[in-house]
């Protein structure tokens, strides 16, 4: 019988991991006594795992405040994944020309142990826009681009996911049917208020849900008749370029059930969960701009 991967998991590795994800979520230098407070570790595991990172490169200390903050070897690795991505390589050139085409902000969007984050973000040319994804990351169940991500999990996984049926886990129950048969969600203010969220799934070798493109519109000009029917071409285009077989992506296209774009009304997200914020920084991300 196969293991469960939890069951591999070296925790020493894990915490060092975990001293990485905090200084990206830091708007500054952290110390080592603030780090061990919010991780919970001891003061000198925390100091011995950024001792072995600061020699890796990983991290940087101020020698003035002994204070720590991320090193260039974090950029490095970010900048590899972005090169190494062929979700980003093939992405990059179909949602700038999405973006272009639309005059929007246009994003990929991947769902990562149990957050939603955006490697790649095109801001929209527009004086009045939605600002584009730039190296953040969004609880999965509090976004647009996380719900329908979500949905599309096994069920086994979905459904101990879903099991504290809070108010954002009784949304996607609902709307859980609709998410998988179309492949879509339309949300108004699932992070910025009066912002609409336009997120189509994209699959890849197997038909394999591989993440999303999201559009972000200005409720005042999100004119679903037109910018959905674009959507949906890049989402397929850039499935076909990752391996999804045209087959496979007919017969989920043969599956949804859209309703009429005259009627098709944004959905209201429901109220995010009281002291829950974006986490900066937590995943790198790249802004492109022509």
């Amino acid at each position: 019988m196969k293991r469960e991967k939890s069951n591999y998991m070296i925790q020493s590795v894990s915490h060092a991991l975990d001293v990485l994800e905090e200084l990206c979520k830091a708007a500054g230098e952290v110390g080592v006594t603030e780090l061990s407070k919010r991780l919970k570790l001891h003061k000198n595991n925390v100091f011995r795992l950024l001792a072995t990172l600061e020699l890796r490169g990983y991290v940087d200390q101020n020698k003035e405040t002994e204070d720590y903050r991320l090193g260039v070897k974090a950029l490095q690795m970010g900048q590899s994944y972005l090169t190494q991505s062929s979700l980003v390589g093939r992405g990059l050139p179909i949602i700038k020309a999405l973006s272009e085409a639309i005059g929007e902000t246009v994003s990929i969007a991947v769902l990562q142990a149990g957050n939603v984050q955006f490697p790649v973000s095109i801001e929209s040319k527009r004086p009045v826009k939605a600002a584009p994804r730039i190296a953040i990351s969004f609880p999965a169940k509090m976004s647009a681009a996380g719900r329908l991500l979500t949905a599309q999990l096994p069920d086994t996984a979905l459904n101990e996911l879903l099991a504290g049926n809070t108010v954002q886990d009784v949304a996607i129950k609902t709307q859980l049917a609709e998410l998988r048969s179309t492949g879509q969600i339309i949300d108004r203010g699932a992070i910025e208020a009066d912002v609409v969220s336009i997120c189509k799934i994209v699959r890849g070798n197997n038909n394999e849900v591989v993440g999303a493109i999201e559009v972000l519109v200005p409720q005042y000009r999100a004119k679903l008749d037109l910018i959905t029917p674009k959507i949906e071409e890049a989402a397929v285009a850039l499935s076909t370029a990752l391996g999804a077989s045209k087959a496979g992506l007919a017969v989920a296209l043969e599956k949804e059930v859209v309703a009429p774009p005259a009627t098709q009304q944004p959905t209201t997200t429901p109220p995010p969960t009281p002291g829950a914020q974006p986490q900066p920084g937590a995943a790198m991300a790249a802004r492109v701009i022509k």
